[in-house]
């Protein structure tokens, strides 16, 4: 079983504002300078950066974990001060194989966390086999990507707040995550 997730520079910005609160957004620098690796459970995995990944010149991260029940994630998290914000990057989404029991799942995962770090709830782009069980809930907004292909994607947290997470409180959000989830379930 195999996946990646290959994504073009992340844009977080506070609306109005007009600047972007991410560091390096645009993986120009090592991924060491701002986002943070985490994993867990068994399997292959490749976490890089390149300039091959998509025809421009631009670097692109690439998160890939296959071979075994487990994650592979390279986030990032930022202070913010309120929710109206504005999201947008570039991604092309990959996977292979799976059954009932062992699924994958590419995802680009918008955490909402408290003053405190808790998270509150999440919108997850995802591309999955048939076999997933995730499910949206009050607090977690699933959006299906049908095109694996490089593809612009954008989010205005407050609208998706108001019209897809009734459980999250607005008031709440003191720090948004933004994160490149690689996710094989057991089996």
């Amino acid at each position: 079983m195999r996946k990646l997730i290959v994504l073009l520079p992340l844009v977080v910005l506070a609306s109005g504002l007009g600047q972007n609160l991410l560091e390096n957004p645009g993986f120009e620098l090592p991924l060491e300078n701002g986002w943070v690796l985490t994993q867990g459970g068994a399997g292959f995995r490749v976490v890089e950066r390149g300039i091959y990944y998509h025809p421009d010149s631009d670097y692109e991260a690439y998160v890939h974990h296959s071979s075994g029940p487990g994650w592979t994630r390279l986030g990032q998290t930022v202070d913010v001060v309120g929710v109206d914000l504005d999201l947008s990057f570039w991604a092309m989404f990959e996977l292979w194989a799976g059954s009932p029991s062992c699924w994958p799942v590419a995802s680009v995962v918008v955490g909402y966390r408290d003053a405190g770090g808790a998270l509150l709830g999440d919108t997850r782009f995802y591309y999955h086999n048939a076999q997933c069980t995730w499910t949206s809930t009050s607090t977690c907004h699933l959006i299906e990507v049908l095109d694996p292909d490089w593809r612009e994607y954008r989010l205005n947290v407050a609208d998706e707040m108001r019209q897809h997470l009734p459980g999250v409180d607005p008031g709440e959000v003191w720090r948004v995550e933004v994160a490149l989830y690689d996710f094989t379930s057991g089996g």
